[in-house]
């Protein structure tokens, strides 16, 4: 892993899977911290085919879909579920318990 990180620093290799989040707020009603740890496990087997994206996980999900506009997938949690989106758009809304499965879902159909 370090060895791959080194590349990408140099630029000899594509920057790969980055997953980004919100620093969290008031309006944030999930455990947010435990719901990237489990998509960047999710998301690390597939950082080896290729391919370089952006996934966000946002903690609201009135600006988060708005703010994470840039990255190529995303969640944004509300209370108790939250939406799917891809490149800023809303495709998928799933109870907060499935939120990580359903983004799976929707990058693996969309890449």
């Amino acid at each position: 892993e370090a060895g791959v990180a080194i590349l990408r620093a140099a630029g000899l290799r594509g920057r790969g899977i980055e997953v980004i989040s919100c620093p969290t707020c008031g309006r944030t009603d999930i455990d947010l911290f435990a719901l990237v740890h489990d998509v960047e496990t999710r998301l690390r087997g597939m950082d080896s085919n290729g391919g370089d994206m952006t996934v966000a996980v946002m903690g609201c999900a009135v600006n988060g879909p708005g703010e994470a506009s840039a990255a190529d997938y995303g969640i944004a949690c509300g209370v108790g579920a939250g939406v799917i989106f891809k490149k800023g758009e809303i495709v998928k809304r799933a109870p907060a318990d499935r939120l990580a499965d359903e983004l799976m879902s929707v990058i693996a159909c969309g890449r």
